[in-house]
């Protein structure tokens, strides 16, 4: 067949902006004459570019995956391929082949190409939102809409779907977009693009409905049934609005059958629902056929030889005649995720090594409305661990991390383990707790199972910039902590990155003003005693002095200085989340013309010695991350305890100056706290905290010593430094204005030897990224002082309420601002405190 001089259409498939397709122009009918001639076969000489310039010959052969020389049909697949080739480069607005040319076999090819626009200014605006620099800026970033990108039919769609969702998610179900785009005033092959955001109003739910619902009340279905579709109420609640999401509704019903099956409704459902809109908002309407309410009959085990039925029924949690709640049924066997606290019968057995382990509920027989309950067992062959890895570790030594792992090759599989390494991991502070993941890969052909820890290192070192104004006084702190300092790096200059880094060590230098107050600090923790037991030790100096002037002018001084070293050793019994701290502290008080005030004696000048023993039983099960907890809790119980150097001696203490009483101080002094955390609803999370403490001397005569006392009041900021006290936060009250719990039996001198505070405060978390964690909170707290067993009274507490927020960033740590109201009066008050404004970093309430 010839073919004519002039170019020969062969295929054209051409888009427009947003994606056009003009379909394809049937050949000509000379050309298309002898049907047994439509696919001839030719000799791919050469391709001919028009159109786009930027693009060689050899570029767009390498598009298409064509070559020269190749056989190729015209038209057949081997060109119809090469075409969508083209296309899926997503850089062509235009695509078209012609034949240029025909040589005898030799035919050459010339493709018209039309490149596809690019992305110049964006800029977006709302009707009746208002879009600043910072917002214009973000919407940007988190749609990828950078200059020169290409302005594809893709971009576009995600574009008109990613930007309503986020308003459609808030309530706003009418949010939408508009493109308008100009050419660009410098770049002709640029279109600039206003995006037009329109949000529309906030639709609600007015009202959801129930139907057939003979046995539970509409209010109980809304509440329990619906958990993320709410109609709307007065106070329903800031943390469940009132808003429509078509996902949510969707799961709600399936939350709603749940509900009915944990009450024994068995075979429930959902005969219809329909979702109506009017004038206030959304109309819900839930027709349900409830069926018969069942009682659980006889349950038996079959395949146990791990556990007793006895081990296994007590696990289980269900007997004869209870309802028959198949949600939770499931959950107690280790069906549908189990129980969140792993105490099922499933996570039983995979803690104990039988990850292969099956375990399966089974309605055994239903008699009237009595369901014979069967669990079926498999439990298979114990597993190991076999491979275990981790990745992402820039910083942190291999060594560091291995030791933290309960998951170790040769190990039995233990799904508890996992977890521990998880809360482990997170607790070093090196990692975002956030990021931490892990891969798990069972190998049953021999009875083994892989695991791959991946981690995201965080900044572990930080810039403390502690602050705060207490006490009349603005106390302002500059130190540096190294969380994952290496100290036998530290004469390695190569390592110095800007210091020596990844053992897991914690360095912290301190130095701490104010108008009257200085304070210097050092201390030393090496978490893993000589590297392999996990048992800390700890080293610290401290030195501080405080310069006042008294109502006669005349300097007020006294000079502390402290060391302490101690081991805190972490237990087995009665369980792995137990530690036991052991250390010696010494503290020798020097000043002149600075009273202490105890009893009817004040001790102006002269020095004290404290040489204590210090205790404490700690179990510390809260987490996964340090910053934002939501779920365990943390108790600590200790004790300082000085020799009795009264009993060694033989002396009348009645004639003995207040100097020389105290010269050597001997005290007991025990302390409480306990907090818990728990998910109220969703994200929000609820800390309820206890604390108390007793200070007291072992001889009558010498009675507690004036030093070591409680103070209570405003956030801790001078905490044990400031004259040996020991300050209690209280937010709503200035620094130590409710110490000694009454107005007539203290002085600002005296401190309290006995203190209580207790405190909830709801968390609700605004950002955990990586960058910059962020929570809300308000609490309801109270706190007080007293001066001895005679004056407690656990109910005559100073109380506040309030409301902040904490940021922590990994180079300067925890920034916080708190706002309070106290509702007593302080001593010598006669209204009640009222708000106070507290500025916290560092400070842990």
């Amino acid at each position: 067949m010839k073919f004519r001089s002039l170019p020969i259409f062969l295929f054209i498939a051409s888009a427009h902006f947003y994606g056009q397709v003009s379909p394809p122009q049937t050949p000509r009918e000379s050309e298309a004459a002898n049907p047994q001639e439509t696919e001839p076969s030719y000799i791919l000489k050469d391709i001919v570019i028009d159109g786009v310039k930027k693009y060689t010959t050899e570029q767009i052969l390498r598009f298409t995956g064509l070559s020269k020389g190749e056989p190729i049909e015209i038209p057949g697949q081997r060109l119809s391929s090469a075409i969508k080739k083209l296309w899926d480069t997503q850089t062509f607005s235009e695509v078209e082949v012609y034949v240029q040319s025909v040589e005898g076999q030799n035919v050459t090819l010339r493709f018209l190409l039309q490149d596809l626009k690019e992305l110049g200014k964006v800029k977006f605006k709302g009707k009746d939102i208002k879009i600043g620099k910072s917002k214009n800026e973000k919407l940007i970033k988190d749609n990828n809409l950078k200059p020169g990108i290409k302005i594809t039919e893709n971009l576009v769609t995600n574009l008109k779907y990613n930007i309503p969702q986020q308003y459609i998610s808030k309530g706003f179900s009418d949010a939408k977009i508009s493109i308008e785009d100009k050419i660009n005033a410098k770049d002709s092959n640029l279109v600039d693009w206003t995006i037009d955001i329109s949000r529309g109003k906030r639709i609600k739910i007015d009202r959801i409905d129930f139907e057939g619902n003979n046995s539970i009340s509409g209010a109980k279905l809304r509440r329990n049934g619906f958990k993320n579709t709410k109609q709307k109420r007065f106070l329903l609640g800031i943390f469940k609005p009132s808003k429509f999401i078509k996902d949510k509704y969707e799961e709600d019903k399936k939350t709603l059958v749940d509900y009915y099956n944990s009450l024994g409704f068995r075979d429930m459902r959902v005969v219809s629902d329909s979702v109506n809109r009017n004038n206030k908002g959304y109309n819900i309407k839930v027709k349900v056929d409830e069926g018969k309410k069942y009682y659980i009959g006889d349950i038996t085990f079959v395949g146990n030889t791990v556990f007793s039925t006895e081990a296994l029924t007590k696990l289980l949690g269900y007997k004869k005649g209870d309802i028959y709640d198949s949600v939770g049924f499931k959950k107690r066997i280790g069906e549908d995720g189990g129980k969140e606290d792993n105490s099922d019968i499933a996570s039983s057995y995979m803690d104990n090594g039988y990850l292969f382990s099956n375990v399966t509920g089974v309605e055994k027989s239903i008699k009237n409305d009595t369901i014979n309950m069967e669990v079926r067992i498999h439990e298979g062959t114990k597993a190991t661990w076999n491979r275990v890895t981790w990745g992402g570790n820039v910083t942190t030594h291999d060594h560091v991390i291995l030791r933290s792992l309960r998951t170790r090759p040769g190990d039995l599989f233990s799904k508890a383990n996992i977890k521990r390494t998880f809360f482990d991991l997170a607790g070093m502070s090196y990692f975002d707790p956030q990021q931490i993941g892990q891969d798990i890969k069972p190998n049953p052909t021999d009875n083994t199972a892989d695991i791959h820890w991946s981690l995201v290192e965080k900044g572990s070192s930080q810039v403390q910039l502690q602050a705060g104004y207490g006490g009349n006084s603005f106390i302002g702190t500059l130190g540096l902590t190294f969380n994952n300092f290496s100290l036998k790096n530290f004469f390695k200059l190569k390592d110095f990155r800007p210091i020596p880094q990844g053992d897991g060590q914690i360095l912290s230098l301190q130095a701490q003003a104010g108008q009257y107050f200085q304070n210097y600090s050092i201390s030393f923790t090496e978490p893993w005693l000589f590297g392999t037991k996990p048992t800390a030790l700890s080293v610290g100096l401290n030195y501080s002095r405080v310069k006042y002037r008294d109502e006669y002018g005349e300097p007020q001084k006294l000079n502390i200085f402290s060391a302490n070293t101690g081991l805190n050793q972490l237990l087995s019994w009665p369980d792995d989340y137990f530690s036991l701290y052991t250390g010696l502290s010494y503290q020798r008080y020097a000043f002149d013309n600075y009273p202490f005030q105890f009893g009817n004696e004040t001790l102006k000048n002269g020095e004290a010695n404290n040489f204590a023993l210090n205790i404490g039983l700690s179990r510390n099960a809260a987490g996964p991350d340090p910053f934002f907890k939501t779920s365990g809790s943390d108790f600590e119980l200790s004790a300082k305890l000085t020799p009795p150097y009264s009993l060694f001696q033989n002396k009348n203490y009645d004639r003995m100056s207040a100097a020389n009483k105290y010269r050597w101080l001997e005290f007991y002094k025990i302390k409480m706290k306990a907090d818990a955390y728990s998910q109220i609803i969703g994200k929000l999370v609820l800390r309820s905290s206890l604390e108390m403490g007793f200070l007291n001397g072992y001889n009558k005569q010498l009675g507690a010593p004036p030093f070591e006392r409680f103070y209570m009041g405003g956030v801790g900021l001078f905490n044990g430094r400031f004259d040996g006290r020991e300050l209690i936060p209280l937010r709503g009250y200035e620094d130590a204005s409710s110490a000694g719990g009454s107005d007539s039996d203290v002085t600002p001198y005296g401190g309290g030897t006995i203190y209580n505070r207790v405190n909830f405060e709801l968390r609700y978390p605004i950002s955990m990224s990586q960058t910059a964690k962020i929570y809300a909170l308000t609490f309801l707290e109270g706190g007080n002082t007293w001066q001895g067993f005679s004056q407690y009274n656990p109910f005559q507490l100073k109380r506040s309420a309030g409301f902040g927020i904490r940021v922590y960033m990994g180079a300067f740590g925890l920034i916080g601002f708190d706002f309070a109201y106290g509702f007593d009066k302080t001593i010598g008050g006669t209204e009640p405190n009222g708000w106070k404004t507290h500025f916290l970093m560092n400070q842990q309430l």
